[in-house]
């Protein structure tokens, strides 16, 4: 390939790049405060709540560019977790995930790293 032609496909990658919308770099405080509220309600719930629950993973997916978030997305699923002959989890299964979602808020709050929450909660 020749110097112009490498020149125009970097410049049309770099145009194609430029135009395609990307998750947001570093997440805002007003989205933190969100997951952290919305995993702080998860948390306080006696039964399993399909909405909220849905809005929790949705807001954590979206952001799951966040080391952390990428890290409790896994969690958030596992919380669903049903035999095949129930349809929702029981309380007591849920039970043993509120203590874990409140350590993420907390740590959603402080900026923890993976590394630190690790470290800090685990």
């Amino acid at each position: 390939m020749r110097g112009f032609e490498r020149y125009r496909l970097v410049s049309t990658v770099n145009v194609l790049y430029a135009s395609v919308p990307h998750k947001m770099e570093l997440m805002n405080d007003a989205i933190r405060n969100e997951i952290a509220e919305c995993l702080e309600r998860l948390a306080a719930e006696p039964r399993w709540n399909g909405e909220l629950w849905q809005r929790c993973y949705d807001l954590v997916t979206a952001n799951s560019d966040d080391e952390l978030l990428a890290y409790l997305q896994h969690d958030l699923i596992h919380y669903t977790g049903t035999p095949l002959f129930r349809s929702e989890p029981r309380p007591v299964d849920l039970q043993a995930y509120s203590q874990e979602f409140r350590d993420f808020a907390a740590a959603l709050r402080s900026r923890l790293s993976v590394a630190e929450f690790k470290k800090q909660y685990e």
